[in-house]
């Protein structure tokens, strides 16, 4: 008996999804309707492909007035320009995500002697937003949706995909597409393992068919986190190989 498992987990952020004609950052925002401070505008003033996620600062503006103080205050006597000190800050909602160990491959060449700790895998890494965050597993691209995601008895997710492990071929290379069995996801983001809250949309509807994870309760800050996978064949699943292949993504609380 010999089985071969892949499952490919690609690191996605899922606010770069978002289709070009709304990446409307802070930035993109100056010297439109949108902006929120117009008595400055820096519009077209960092043309640079990274002025969205670097930082840098733009100055200009000037005034000369002169005048004599006489005992009921300043006489003007000439002025141009303006001497009022406008100050905007543009501060754009930031996230970065660091992911290792996400390429998983499972041998199980006696599947009546593997332990769980034979069938189970981790990957860790850190993300940081000044943004509360969800993170979750999308399985769009897959052949999974929302049917093949268990729900206990009270109707929430568990982190079990229903055969999510699907079949590719047997070692005699015969299509056993047919054939697959159950996976389940879970996260640790600091307080033990836990399953999903949610499936569905993310990031403003450009992320689809995601399980997902709240951390922290929604706080802004930097995380350690760990994906705990796990498969969960049958007692005498038929051999061959079998993968799935879903995105960690990461989508705002908006």
């Amino acid at each position: 008996m010999k089985i071969k498992i892949t499952i490919t987990m690609l690191a996605i952020l899922a606010l770069a999804a978002m289709p070009a004609m709304a990446q409307n950052s802070l930035y993109a925002q100056e010297g439109t309707g949108a902006d929120g401070y117009v008595a400055i505008n820096a519009s077209g003033q960092n043309v640079a492909a990274d002025a969205d996620w670097t930082n840098w600062k733009y100055q200009y503006g000037g005034g000369t007035w002169s005048g004599v103080y006489g005992h009921n205050g300043w006489i003007e006597a000439a002025t141009s320009g303006d001497s009022v000190l406008d100050v905007e800050a543009d501060i754009e909602m930031y996230y970065s995500e660091e992911f290792v160990n996400n390429k998983i491959y499972f041998h199980l060449g006696n599947i009546y002697t593997a332990s769980t700790a034979d069938k189970t895998a981790l990957v860790t890494g850190t993300f940081t937003s000044n943004n509360g965050m969800y993170i979750g597993i999308c399985f769009t691209g897959t052949s999974k949706d929302e049917a093949d995601m268990q729900k206990d008895t009270g109707g929430n997710y568990t982190g079990v995909v229903i055969d999510g492990m699907v079949g590719t071929i047997d070692v005699l290379n015969r299509d056993i597409s047919g054939e697959a069995f159950d996976v389940e996801f879970l996260l640790d983001a600091g307080s033990g393992l836990t399953p999903p809250v949610a499936y569905g949309d993310g990031a403003s509807g450009t992320v689809h068919d995601t399980l997902w994870w709240l951390v922290n309760g929604g706080a802004a800050g930097t995380y350690n986190v760990t994906w705990q996978v796990r498969l969960i064949p049958e007692t005498d699943q038929p051999d061959g190989n079998y993968n799935l292949d879903p995105a960690i993504v990461g989508a705002p609380i908006l």
